[in-house]
């Protein structure tokens, strides 16, 4: 097994979130404060869905729920980025 660091957690909550915002586009191409309560609902979403294996990686890498919270929006910008650029 690969040894996992926070980089590695980081890129897979990013790879998940940008997975959401292609699967239900309309919840993500509103309002920017609803887009924003809807970005936090999904970190909280995969922080409490959390496995007990997934809950120890993520106490002993220091690994928070803001740091989900963070990641999330961070794809969401690549995402969004990427989409406007293929538009154009």
């Amino acid at each position: 097994m690969a040894k996992q660091s926070k980089d590695t957690v980081k890129q897979e909550i990013q790879v998940l979130a940008i997975g959401n915002y292609k699967s239900y586009p309309d919840d993500y191409e509103v309002a920017p404060a609803t887009v924003s309560q809807n970005i936090q609902s999904l970190a909280k979403g995969y922080w409490d869905s959390r496995e007990y294996k997934e809950v120890e990686r993520d106490e002993r890498l220091g690994i928070h729920l803001e740091d989900y919270q963070h990641w999330t929006k961070e794809a969401y910008d690549a995402f969004m980025k990427s989409n406007q650029q293929s538009m154009n």
